[in-house]
């Protein structure tokens, strides 16, 4: 069993000010909307991670590598370079059962794990315990984002239900406006709910006013 000997922040402004620390060994689910921008929080987060030294592992839909590295690009991130170097690595996998099989490999040479299930998310629920399972007896961090509308309810359940933190993110309309908002509505720890309000500009994201719930 790995014994976790270090927490560290996940990578989130204002989510790192009010959470703090998460701990290795740990899930880390992110939810939203069809219009959230939910998948750019992989590159928020695989940013912060890189800049520490870090490696970095992605699971994403086979065929669509270039399109993440553009948008690494649009985060500052060298992707191509830091393959080159083995810090940052692209897996690219065909289905569900596939991203999570590959997970469980990748545990065991990155700190962080990013599953991008945005597309569509319906595993195997056998399967999706035992890479939970391995997840917390490794020191890697796994964090998957999903759209709600495209994942299996009994998955996302378990996923929920095992995740240190689950943050939401939500779209709403403010007269001619769109307002973005991510929510923390689970945690494992004692703390204070929380909303912030986010937008997705050329620069990335802005996290921006802090409101308690």
């Amino acid at each position: 069993m790995a014994i976790h000997a270090r927490a560290i922040r996940l990578g989130i402004p204002v989510f790192d000010d009010r959470v703090g620390n998460v701990s290795l060994g740990s899930l880390e689910v992110l939810v939203g909307d069809k219009d959230s921008y939910v998948h750019l929080f992989n590159y928020l987060i695989a940013k912060a991670w890189v800049d520490r030294g870090e490696r970095v592992a992605f699971v994403i839909d086979k065929g669509f590598v270039n399109v993440h590295r553009v948008v690494a690009e649009s985060f500052g991130i060298d992707a191509m370079g830091l393959e080159e170097s083995n810090m940052w690595k692209y897996e690219e996998v065909d289905n569900s059962d596939d991203a999570m099989t590959k997970a469980i490999e990748l545990f065991a040479n990155f700190a962080l794990v990013l599953v991008d299930a945005t597309s569509w998310f319906d595993p195997d629920l056998t399967l999706l315990h035992r890479t939970i399972s391995t997840l917390i007896n490794s020191n890697s961090i796994m964090v998957i984002t999903l759209i709600d509308e495209r994942v299996k309810p009994e998955a996302l359940g378990i996923l929920e239900a095992n995740a240190e933190y689950v943050v939401r993110f939500e779209t709403y309309w403010a007269n001619l406006r769109v307002e973005r908002i991510m929510k923390l509505c689970r945690s494992r720890h004692p703390t204070n709910p929380f909303a912030a309000y986010y937008s997705v500009t050329s620069d990335g994201i802005e996290i921006e006013e802090l409101k308690r719930l």
